[in-house]
């Protein structure tokens, strides 16, 4: 339009300026032209500020883009996203949200995820997994706990779960979502990528929780004298595995078990005191019962020899002598033991019989003395509280000095107190004292890793406002009444405390609370709470609570790093999840209709835009000044006479 107005103001001016030599009437109408152009030139002049202003505030949008108004998500790494890798390293460095945690507990490393590329992905790609902080899936669905040791000390959770499970309208279900991403490779977990939307970490693969080890390292025989050794067993454990005993065997050179002993212990060193029957060479081995079963190899064996007595070279007696013949003890109950000793004399007398007890570590604990000229005396009853070794040294006094000697030396134990045999910290009569009740694992201990605890978690809803109908096959309405009913049931074959939490931020997004089935709702974090219950094996309890939708449902955008929020559906997890359609707005479903062929634009288009539109404003506008001067100068020739 403008150019067309410009060729006939410029095909005018033409005809008037030609013709003014040959009629000179036309200087009035050449006067009508130039107030005509003064008004064009004004409009021009306004139309060139206008157009200005509008640039201006186009450039508002062109640097400062709008934010979707659903745009962060409680579950976001980096609510709201992130702008550049930079950006999400500065969150990375203050540990925002505990994300350079989950990174570490991963094994991917600063470098790696500086190193990553910009790139794209889609949610159908694989088996690509998104993670994220809050759980929003069910187990059967894909979701898993990823358990990592947070900065303070303590344990956080993250959640993966399959990237695809965000995509909730038709065409992405078929065709998947494209994300924009940053795309790297970790030496350790591999292929890796991190959303810009969000700042969320998405991999191919779960991380493998780490299996439980435990083996029998070493076994070692220690002569005590000729005939007594000590067999010391050792042990590891790794990943939460346990002990619970050490079974000792021995063999003779044919072969022949001439001893067996088990020891219920959770220790990793146990020492075992063997005495043998005869001389000869015997074979020692160890199995160790762990809770991944039983351990023991070629490094838990070993042998020993027990050499031939000597026999001794005969001695003339003297004509007076004096000697120590023997020790020996009696236990009496675990703690209390008896001696009693023996002595040879010629021509001699006896006096006294003394007795010094010594623990492991050399100390004297006890001295016991009788006077007695009899060549054998028993001594009365001690008690020792302290389980250990001991050595009980007896000295005779004669009338040829104080006799002692390697027969009497005798080395007993005080045994450790009675234990439990299904868990040796516990004593016998402890109420706790108990085997497991899993038919398969008779032989341990009710609370040992073993014998578990299984938790099956559940839920249904029914619609109460649409005849009871089950929620998940009825379309919700506008203050329809949800009733959801949480289950959990332990199958397993241990009692276990459990707590019980729903989290109801994506079904309140349609709906208030107006029964919280004697929970505790948490407002900030969108939970309800009940009191923790202590499940038997086979136990089952249910509680039910009430949601209804708002009399008006919103129109609010579908969430941009959430896709699952304000989606016209209430999904809710507990063991299994439950999705409810919501009868939303039409308005909503019009403004969301994808549409997928628009142009692609961005700041470079909009300032090329802009740029043209300036230039032909300001031309025009150029073009009404010009013409309006060249008017004025032909009307001053034409009164000065020179036309």
């Amino acid at each position: 339009m403008f150019s067309i107005e410009v060729y006939k103001n410029q095909n005018m001016f033409r005809k008037l300026v030609s013709n003014l030599p040959y009629s000179p009437a036309l200087v009035g109408q050449l006067g009508f032209y130039a107030k005509r152009l003064r008004k064009e030139e004004l409009t021009r002049r306004l139309g060139l500020i206008f157009t200005a202003l509008a640039l201006v505030v186009q450039s508002f949008a062109v640097f400062q883009p709008p934010e979707a108004a659903n745009a962060a998500s409680s579950s976001d790494f980096v609510k709201g996203g992130v702008s550049s890798m930079n950006d999400f390293l500065n969150h990375y460095d203050r540990n925002s949200r505990n994300i350079k945690d989950i990174f570490k507990s991963l094994g991917i490393t600063r470098a790696e995820i500086k190193a990553a590329k910009k790139s794209s992905i889609n949610s159908r790609d694989g088996n690509v997994r998104s993670w994220g902080l809050t759980s929003r899936f069910s187990h059967a669905q894909g979701e898993r706990k990823h358990q990592y040791k947070q900065s303070n000390g303590q344990t956080g959770t993250a959640y993966n779960r399959p990237l695809k499970l965000w995509d909730s309208k038709p065409y992405t279900k078929k065709h998947g979502s494209t994300y924009v991403a940053w795309v790297g490779h970790s030496k350790k977990f591999g292929w890796f990528a991190i959303m810009k939307n969000c700042g969320n970490l998405i991999t191919k693969k779960i991380p493998e929780k780490p299996k439980p080890i435990a083996s029998c390292t070493s076994l070692l025989a220690s002569k005590i004298d000729r005939t007594r050794f000590t067999l010391t067993a050792k042990s590891s454990v790794k990943n939460g595995a346990t002990i619970g005993s050490y079974t000792f065997t021995v063999k003779d050179s044919a072969g022949k078990v001439v001893d067996t002993k088990k020891i219920n212990t959770n220790e990793r060193t146990v020492s075992y005191k063997y005495t043998a029957p005869s001389d000869g060479k015997y074979s020692a081995s160890v199995i160790v019962g762990t809770s991944v079963g039983n351990k023991g190899g070629p490094q838990c064996a070993t042998t020993f020899t027990v050499d031939e007595k000597p026999t001794p070279p005969p001695v003339t007696p003297p004509v007076t002598s004096a000697t120590c013949e023997s020790l020996s003890h009696q236990m009496i109950g675990r703690t209390n033991v008896s001696f009693t000793g023996s002595a040879s004399v010629e021509a001699a007398t006896i006096s006294k019989y003394t007795i010094v007890i010594k623990d492991s570590s050399g100390k004297t604990v006890k001295t016991i003395s009788v006077d007695s000229n009899e060549t054998e005396q028993a001594f009365d009853s001690i008690n020792l509280e302290t389980p250990g070794d001991y050595t009980a040294t007896l000295t005779v006094t004669t009338s040829l000095g104080e006799k002692s000697g390697d027969n009497c030396i005798e080395k007993f134990t005080i045994a450790k107190p009675d234990v439990c045999q299904y868990n040796p910290t516990l004593s016998p009569n402890d109420p706790r004292c108990q085997p497991c009740p899993d038919p398969s694992n008779p032989n341990i201990w009710i609370e040992s890793p073993d014998c578990k605890a299984e938790i099956v978690e559940s839920k249904t809803a029914i619609n109460l406002s649409q005849g009871s109908k089950l929620a998940a096959s009825t379309i919700a309405r506008s203050s329809d009444r949800i009733s959801y009913s949480v289950t959990v049931k332990n199958t397993g074959y241990a009692a276990i405390p459990v707590p019980l939490v729903e989290k109801l931020d994506d079904v309140l997004e349609y709906s208030t609370l107006v029964d919280n089935g004697g929970g505790e709702f948490n407002k900030e974090e969108q939970s309800l709470t009940w009191p923790t219950v202590e499940l038997k094996p086979g136990e089952e309890q249910v509680r039910t609570f009430t949601v209804q939708l708002l009399s008006t449902i919103p129109a609010t955008n579908t969430g941009t790093s959430d896709g699952t929020s304000y989606d016209c559906r209430m999904t809710n997890t507990f063991g299994n999840s439950i999705d409810i359609p919501v009868d939303c707005p039409p308005e909503k479903t019009i403004i969301e209709q994808p549409v997928r062929e628009l142009p692609k634009t961005g700041p470079t288009e909009n300032m090329i835009f802009a740029a043209v539109l300036i230039t032909v404003v300001t031309y025009f506008y150029a073009r009404s000044r010009q013409m309006g001067k060249e008017v004025r100068l032909i009307r001053k020739n034409i009164h000065a006479g020179t036309i």
